[in-house]
């Protein structure tokens, strides 16, 4: 007496199965029409960040305006699209995270620039949209848990850069800084650091305009004591050789 039961509720359930096929792919076509309105949506928002980018105006009368990443810091309320990004732990050493390291270097070398008559902006780890400003430099401190005695710094230019002027930027970061320190520059650069993600206006809407000179500077080995002598310990000096590399590179420019 069950069998007819169950042969009617199978021919239901093949009855209803146009059913919920029709709607499912009535909803996939729903989801794609939400995702490309929400990509063009992104992209008019894209072109009109470049048309009115952020501009440093730290010291609005002055001739030259540098801005100086502090890398990792305040984090607080990043926004979604590089939270991924930071999910790695910060360098630390000496008792310092890397934030600590990379604020005290940026602070000394806005102010030996600040002295020289230039105006210097310290952004934190997410750009404020799409910044223009006359050099951009993303200030790192290293760490290697496998190469627990790795030392030196490495500079690298964007990827992305459309003045022409980055390399130039960052060889004068190399020549001054290790002039300033007498660390020795690597001479690996790791395949991510040209494409920083602050250099990357083609992907993410908080970062540097692409006509802005940019680089980025790993200034040492939080993990390597002799490193921490200059990052820790001295980081006037660390300052000095950025500020030397960005007061040249503005001079050669004027």
């Amino acid at each position: 007496m069950k069998k007819p039961l169950l042969i009617g509720l199978g021919v239901v359930a093949i009855g209803l199965a146009p059913f919920f096929v029709s709607a499912d792919t009535g909803i996939k076509n729903q989801l794609a029409q939400i995702q490309q309105q929400a990509l063009l949506l992104r992209e008019q928002v894209r072109a009109l960040a470049f048309e009115n980018p952020v501009k440093a105006s730290s010291a609005s009368g002055k001739r030259w305006q540098v801005a100086l990443q502090v890398g990792h810091w305040k984090l607080e309320g990043i926004p979604w699209e590089l939270q991924r990004l930071y999910q790695s732990r910060q360098a630390r050493g000496g008792g310092k995270i890397e934030w600590e390291v990379n604020l005290e270097i940026a602070q000394k070398t806005a102010a030996l620039l600040e002295k020289e008559g230039i105006g210097v902006t310290l952004l934190p780890a997410v750009l404020p949209g799409v910044y223009k400003a006359d050099v951009f430099v993303a200030i790192h401190a290293d760490q290697n848990p496998l190469l627990p005695y790795a030392s030196g710094f490495k500079a690298a230019a964007s990827a992305y850069d459309q003045s022409g002027k980055a390399k130039q930027l960052a060889q004068l970061l190399n020549k001054e800084y290790r002039t300033a320190t007498w660390l020795n520059q690597e001479r690996y650069i790791p395949a991510t650091m040209p494409y920083y993600y602050a250099f990357n206006w083609k992907k993410f809407l908080y970062a540097v305009h692409p006509t802005t000179p940019a680089a980025i500077i790993e200034t040492g080995y939080l993990s390597n004591p002799r490193d921490r002598a200059i990052l820790v310990t001295n980081p006037a000096m660390a300052a000095q050789g950025i500020a030397q590399a960005i007061l040249k590179f503005l001079k050669e420019n004027s």
